[in-house]
C-alpha cells in the first residue's frame, strides 16, 4: 500500500467574488505523486477544526509547503508584521500542532520556505522579520 502524505495548503481567496479555498501547489501534488510514489492528502487550514489525532494516526509523512503568507509573530511572542505582511493564522492554527504531534510520533516531514517557519517556531524558536 502506498504511504499517505500530508501537504499542508493555506487560506487563499480565488475567483470574481473572492471565496476562500484551500490551496496547494500542483507542485507537491506532482512530486508526492511521482517522486515520493505516495498519496498526496491535502490537509485544510482550518484551524481549530483540524483533527490533529486523526491526522497523525493516519500520514505517513508530511510536507510543510512554502508561501507567501508568514508565521503569524503572536506564536513566537515576536513584534508585529509591517502593515500588509501576509499572514495565514488558521494555517498556523493546523501546522504548529500538526509538527509537535508528528514530531511526538515519528511521522517524517519535510519543511519547505514558509514550512521552515513552522517548523521552527512549532519547536520553540523565533523569527526575526
Amino acid at each position: 500500500m502506498k504511504p499517505l502524505i500530508g501537504i499542508s495548503c493555506c487560506v487563499k481567496q480565488f475567483g470574481a467574488f473572492g471565496m476562500a479555498n484551500h490551496a496547494a501547489s500542483n507542485t507537491y501534488v506532482h512530486a508526492t505523486d511521482n517522486v515520493v510514489g505516495g498519496v498526496p492528502v491535502l490537509v485544510p487550514a482550518n484551524g481549530q477544526m483540524a483533527d490533529i489525532a486523526t491526522l497523525i494516526a493516519r500520514l505517513d509523512g508530511l510536507i510543510l509547503t512554502g508561501s507567501r503568507s508568514n508565521v503569524a509573530p503572536a506564536n513566537y511572542d515576536g513584534p508585529p508584521h509591517a502593515e500588509g505582511t501576509p499572514e495565514d493564522h488558521a494555517r498556523d492554527g493546523v501546522t504548529l500542532p500538526l509538527i509537535r504531534a508528528a514530531i511526538r510520533h515519528g511521522v517524517p516531514l519535510l519543511a519547505i520556505c514558509r514550512g521552515f517557519q513552522e517548523l521552527n517556531v512549532a519547536l520553540g524558536g523565533t523569527l526575526v522579520p
